[in-house]
């Protein structure tokens, strides 16, 4: 078959079809509904920590209780169980839109909203390129198509885990929701996509010294990058290595 020829399944069911999942994804702080969300339904009380964290709703996992999904008529949602000032925050702080697998932090009513959370890092030293290497050929032998993959590194370069979803933003959620449940320390984030800010600002809440992304970030993620202290640093595809931004 040449490049000039379709294979043609309009007709075939899209079950039936190879490719990533996603489903609308609503997450409720208790019976108060906070923002729905385009995912792909797996890990999902990681991804609602995660996003939770991200969003400066809590501040730690112990702060979550429960956490029970729903299937919806079209979607699923996932109730988280907190304290009553959580829940009151949320209703206050609601997304006043919806949010793409693709746009994460759209939506905020707040401008500050989209800041949450930013610190000035302790100073580190950007990982030898030998770690990103080896992080590089992980996620080539564990890339799955269509999704997109945030793994997460110790200081010595161990994975300690990913964070798979349709949505970049929400892969990097999976991957601090797994880390602050399960309490393990991430040093570094390989990110098989480019670098927006909001990816910045969830790496930085997190604490988490190195985000290398496998294509270029954005002028704002660097600038913001920059004044944060994180080490940030394109992949450029696995192709070169460029410091963007250090402690």
């Amino acid at each position: 078959m040449s490049l000039c020829d379709y294979e043609d399944v309009t007709h075939t069911p899209s079950e039936q079809l190879s490719g990533p999942s996603e489903l609308p994804i609503t997450l409720s702080f208790n019976d108060t509904a906070y923002a729905s969300v385009l995912a792909t339904p797996e890990a999902l009380d990681h991804w609602a920590v995660g996003f939770a964290f991200s969003e400066g709703m809590i501040t730690r996992a112990s702060q979550v209780g429960e956490i029970t999904t729903d299937r919806l008529r079209h979607g699923v949602r996932v109730r988280l169980s907190v304290p009553a000032h959580i829940e009151r925050l949320a209703g206050e702080r609601r997304r006043v839109t919806s949010a793409s697998s693709s746009c994460g932090r759209c939506g905020s009513a707040e401008e500050a909203q989209m800041l949450e959370g930013l610190q000035r890092l302790p100073a580190s030293t950007p990982p030898p390129p030998a770690q990103l290497e080896s992080a590089l050929e992980r996620l080539s032998s564990d890339g799955q198509p269509g999704l997109h993959m945030a793994l997460g590194f110790d200081d010595n370069g161990q994975w300690l885990g990913s964070g798979v979803d349709i949505g970049r933003h929400n892969a990097l959620d999976k991957l601090i929701g797994a880390s602050l449940v399960e309490g393990r320390a991430i040093s570094m984030v390989l990110l098989s996509s480019r670098c927006s800010l909001e990816l910045v600002q969830k790496a930085v809440r997190a604490g988490i010294p190195t985000l290398a992304t496998l294509s270029h970030p954005s002028p704002l993620a660097v600038d913001i990058a920059r004044l944060c202290a994180l080490n940030l640093i394109c992949c450029h595809r696995g192709r070169r290595l460029t410091l963007l931004s250090s402690g």
